[in-house]
């Protein structure tokens, strides 16, 4: 098996992006590790940035790009259509959380802000189970076929996005 480089760059950046985000909003939220603004602020771009770059990769390999807006319309019976509306719905509560970060001039952040964190942190969760289970639906390779696929999945990008944070956080 030889899956194309976008396919590779789609699932290690966004997943390390929606990990990153994930861990970062959830210890800040419910005050785990004591971070500064800047230092959310540079992890939460870092993070949308990673997903953006990754579903932008992901599109390349399409065969008809200019349809892909096509997929958005298939929520009820496909994941890769599921996948696609989580992941456009992450970004605006993403932002509304950065910006609350950014306007909060105390340490504390709002009720609005922390509920749109965690609005954010899951439809990360949901579009990562939605990215495994488009591979965990194939058929063809039996190895993915089973329901450790998105479980895997969720555990890798949380992997990457600690490996990001602890990065983060050590600068």
């Amino acid at each position: 098996m030889h899956p194309a480089f976008s396919v590779i760059a789609f699932t290690v950046s966004s997943g390390a992006g929606f990990g990153l985000f994930m861990l970062l909003v959830m210890a800040h939220v419910f005050g785990f590790v004591t971070m500064d603004r800047g230092t959310i602020i540079a992890g939460v771009i870092l993070g949308m940035f990673l997903v953006t770059a990754g579903l932008l990769a992901s599109t390349t390999h399409l065969a008809n790009p200019k349809n892909a807006w096509r997929a958005f319309f298939r929520f009820r019976t496909s994941w890769l259509s599921r996948e696609g509306v989580f992941a456009v719905l992450f970004f605006p509560f993403a932002l509304l959380y950065l910006l609350g970060v950014y306007l909060s001039d105390t340490g504390s952040i709002g009720f609005f802000t922390k509920l749109m964190g965690l609005f954010g942190v899951m439809l990360s969760f949901a579009t990562l189970f939605s990215q495994g289970m488009i591979y965990g639906c194939l058929k063809t390779i039996k190895q993915w076929n089973t329901p450790l696929t998105p479980t895997n999945y969720i555990l890798l990008a949380f992997a990457t996005g600690a490996l990001l944070f602890n990065l983060l956080l050590a600068f």
